[in-house]
């Protein structure tokens, strides 16, 4: 059975590497109704493809460093197992875990305490996130000449959603209320918001907002998935002639700070904030668990253009590498071919690898 899905997987990366409709994209920017993926040829937005997304989704909870672990220790088998129970038997999951406890700890927070931000990222990594990942798939599809655009995109946001709780979910051994709220709430309801294009352009024109994913990398040395992860910078101008705005950057890392516009080449943003060191898995003694997150300090230094990310500089106590340096497809050109680069220092030791906008993961290296 395993077999069979990763045999689909893999053709379906295929099919996504290789479009039916066009050798590639064209210059989207601009185009009625797409709002975030325009077919840049240079930043975040050239990287951006659903098969990268899967695996930036899938894996980005290991640059967490309590989850850092090598492909083979993950049980996908039973990631999948426990997110379809708990997705299966939502009535069941939720009574065993308290109904109450769910809506104050999943949905409408109770309190604020640093020890009790589980509901943080259901709002911002997959209500608004999610919404604006799942209208950005629509347009991946539609530009590279896909039939029913909105058919693919929905089957992969639910493919996307499997994904990630199967990863995040697959040391635990009893069914547990997150994915109840981010597969059956949450991913739907930004999926469906983000389908309406005044909601889509508020987050695009108004606030800004771009999808500044990671670029994924194998690397064979370590047999891990590098520098994986799904983010998001916004920035709200309080005029068409302000250079300076607020900027967040939501995230494993949430960010807050200011965004300077520099004119046609480039603008640039600076953020301070917390990042998800831990993920702990509370046993209620009830048959469920939720899972509580801790915090670090993090910081990040933002090259971007036209809402595609350039170039970023991050900091970070909270991922098992401290130092994580960026630089996109499109940045460098030499004769025609440019890639993307990064490097990460993890204990003593540094990652370097490289990604090509065509392909949706790339190559790492390690000592």
């Amino acid at each position: 059975m395993m077999g069979r899905i990763l045999s689909l997987v893999v053709a379906a990366c295929l099919i996504w590497i290789v479009p039916p409709g066009a050798a590639r994209a064209a210059d989207n920017t601009g185009a009625g109704g797409a709002f975030f993926y325009r077919g840049l040829p240079y930043g975040s937005d050239a990287a951006f493809h659903p098969a990268s997304e899967l695996v930036n989704g899938a894996f980005g909870i290991l640059q967490i460093s309590s989850n850092w672990v090598t492909l083979d220790r993950i049980d996908f088998r039973q990631g999948l197992d426990i997110t379809w129970r708990s997705i299966t038997q939502p009535g069941r999951t939720v009574d065993a875990y308290g109904r109450s406890a769910f809506v104050t700890d999943q949905l409408v927070p109770a309190t604020f305490r640093w020890n009790n931000l589980q509901y943080v990222p259901n709002y911002t990594l997959h209500l608004v996130g999610g919404g604006a990942r799942h209208r950005a798939f629509t347009e991946w599809y539609r530009a590279h000449g896909f039939a029913a655009p909105v058919a693919w995109a929905w089957g992969t946001t639910i493919l996307h959603a499997f994904a990630v709780e199967s990863v995040e979910h697959y040391a635990e051994n009893q069914p547990t209320v997150d994915p109840v709220a981010d597969m059956l709430l949450f991913d739907p309801l930004g999926a469906l918001l983000f389908s309406s294009d005044r909601v889509a352009g508020f987050f695009a024109n108004t606030l800004n907002m771009g999808i500044w994913s990671g670029q994924p990398a194998y690397n064979p040395v370590e047999n891990t998935i590098e520098n994986a992860g799904e983010n998001y910078g916004l920035h709200l101008f309080f005029g068409d002639t302000h250079r300076v705005g607020l900027f967040a950057y939501l995230g494993m890392s949430d960010l807050f700070g200011v965004t300077v516009r520099r004119g046609a080449l480039f603008d640039w943003s600076v953020g301070l904030g917390g990042a998800v060191a831990e993920l702990n898995a509370r046993d209620r003694g009830n048959g469920t668990t939720s899972l509580f997150a801790r915090i670090q300090p993090s910081a990040g230094f933002f090259l971007h253009r036209n809402r595609s990310l350039l170039a970023s500089v991050q900091v970070s106590q909270a991922w098992t590498q401290l130092l994580r340096v960026q630089i996109y497809p499109g940045v460098f050109d030499v004769h025609g071919f440019s890639t993307g680069f990064y490097t990460g220092i993890r204990d003593n030791d540094v990652i370097v690898g490289v990604s090509f906008s065509r392909f949706p993961i790339g190559l790492a290296v390690s000592r």
